[in-house]
C-alpha cells in the first residue's frame, strides 16, 4: 500500500491580535512613536487582518510587550515551554480523530518547531499528554523555518515506508509572536507585522484513505545565503528578511517547480491545488506569476495569511486542511532561510 496523510487537524490560541494596536506596540518598543503613520501602513500591506496569539490581551493587543519592556530570550523560551505543549496537543487530538486512529497506533513521533527550545521538551509532554506508548520513536526536526512542515513530511513519509504497520504523528507548532522585535530594521517589522502562532498535525502510514504522499523535494536558490535568516538573540530571535526574496523566489522556482513534476510523469497544468506557504503577499504574487497560474492559485493561501497570519511551519497545514475537497494532484510549496524552498506532492 502507498503512504497517505491518514488525517489531518489544526490548533490556534484563543487570543486574537489585531494590526492597530499591534503596530502602536511595534512603534513604541522601536521607540519610533514618530513614525507610527508609516508603521501602520506596513501592517496594513502585510496582507494580515486578523492572528492568534498565545499573548493577546483584551483589547487585541500584545500584553507581553505593552509595557515598552523588552523580555529577554530566557523569558521568551519560558512562555514557549509553557504554551506549546497544549497547542500541539490540540492540533494532535484533531489529526488521530480525523484519522480515526488510537494513541497505542502511534510509532513514531515527529515534532518540528524553530520558535523554543527545551528539553525534555513538547515531544515529551506529548507522550504524557496523549498516552503515547513510552517506546514511540521520537524526532524532533528544529529551525527549518517556514517549510519545516514538509521536512517533517519527508520524515514521517520514511518511517511510514518501512513498516505497514508505522503511524506517524507529525506537528509542527509555532509561537511566532513570542519572537516580536524591537527594531524599525525592515524585515524585524515586515516579521512583526506577519507573524503569529499555530499547530497543526498530521497521521502519515501506509493505507488505503487519504491523499497519497508521492514525495518531497528540496532546492537551494545560490547566493542568497544573506537574504532570510535568523540568529538567537539577548531579546528574542532576530530575523533577517531582505525585500529581494520574493524576486529570488520567482526567479528559481519554475525551473525547480518543472523538474520535479517531470519526474512524476506531471505538468503544471495537471495539478489541482496549490498549497503554497504565505510569506507574504509579494512572495504569493512573485510564485504565482512565475509559474503562470491563474489568478485565483492563491486564494486559499491569501485567506489563511488574512485570518491567521504565517504561523511559520504549520502553516501550510491550515491550507491543505482548506483543500480537501479539492480533486487532481496537490503541490506543497514552502520557503525559509537560506534562502532554500521545500515541496511536497500529494495526490
Amino acid at each position: 500500500m502507498s503512504v497517505r496523510v491518514l488525517g489531518l487537524g489544526t490548533a490556534l490560541p484563543e487570543g486574537r491580535i489585531e494590526q492597530g494596536p499591534t503596530a502602536t506596540i511595534a512603534a513604541r518598543l522601536a521607540d519610533a512613536e514618530d513614525r507610527i503613520g508609516a508603521i501602520r501602513a506596513l501592517f496594513r500591506r502585510s496582507g494580515v487582518d486578523e492572528r492568534r496569539s498565545v499573548l493577546a490581551s483584551e483589547d487585541g493587543a500584545l500584553r507581553f510587550f505593552e509595557s515598552g519592556r523588552v523580555p529577554t530570550t530566557a523569558e521568551r523560551m519560558c512562555t514557549y515551554a509553557q504554551h506549546a505543549p497544549s497547542l500541539a496537543h490540540s492540533a494532535c487530538v484533531a489529526a488521530l480523530n480525523d484519522a480515526s486512529t488510537d494513541t497505542d497506533a502511534v510509532t513514531h513521533l515527529v515534532v518540528v518547531s524553530c520558535t523554543g527550545f527545551e528539553s525534555p521538551g513538547v515531544d515529551l509532554r506529548l507522550i504524557d499528554s496523549l498516552g503515547l506508548s513510552a517506546g514511540v520513536r521520537r524526532t524532533n526536526v528544529g529551525m527549518m523555518g517556514c517549510h519545516g512542515a514538509i521536512n517533517g513530511l519527508a520524515t514521517a513519509r520514511a518511517f511510514a515506508n518501512e513498516h505497514p504497520s508505522h503511524r506517524v504523528l507529525m506537528v509542527c507548532v509555532e509561537l511566532c509572536t513570542l519572537h516580536f522585535c524591537a527594531s524599525m530594521e525592515r524585515g524585524a517589522m515586515v516579521a512583526n507585522a506577519l507573524f503569529a502562532d499555530g499547530a497543526g498535525a498530521v497521521v502519515v502510514g501506509q493505507g488505503d484513505r487519504g491523499r497519497e504522499l508521492v514525495g518531497c523535494s528540496s532546492v537551494v536558490v545560490p547566493g542568497t545565503d544573506a537574504d532570510m535568516g535568523w540568529v538567537i538573540g539577548d531579546a528574542g530571535f532576530e530575523m533577517t528578511l531582505a525585500s529581494g526574496v520574493p524576486r529570488a523566489l520567482g526567479e528559481r522556482v519554475p525551473g525547480w517547480v518543472d523538474g520535479w513534476l517531470n519526474e512524476h510523469g506531471l505538468s503544471r497544468s495537471d495539478i489541482g491545488g496549490w498549497a503554497v506557504h504565505p510569506g507574504g503577499p509579494r512572495v504569493l504574487d512573485e510564485v504565482s506569476a512565475s509559474l503562470g497560474l491563474a489568478e485565483d492559485s492563491m486564494a486559499v493561501s491569501r485567506a489563511v495569511l488574512r485570518t491567521k497570519g504565517n504561523m511559520s511551519s504549520g502553516t501550510v497545514l491550515f491550507i491543505l486542511d482548506a483543500m480537501r475537497e479539492r480533486t487532481g494532484p496537490i503541490v506543497v510549496l514552502a520557503f525559509g532561510p537560506g534562502l532554500c524552498g521545500e515541496g511536497a506532492l500529494l495526490l
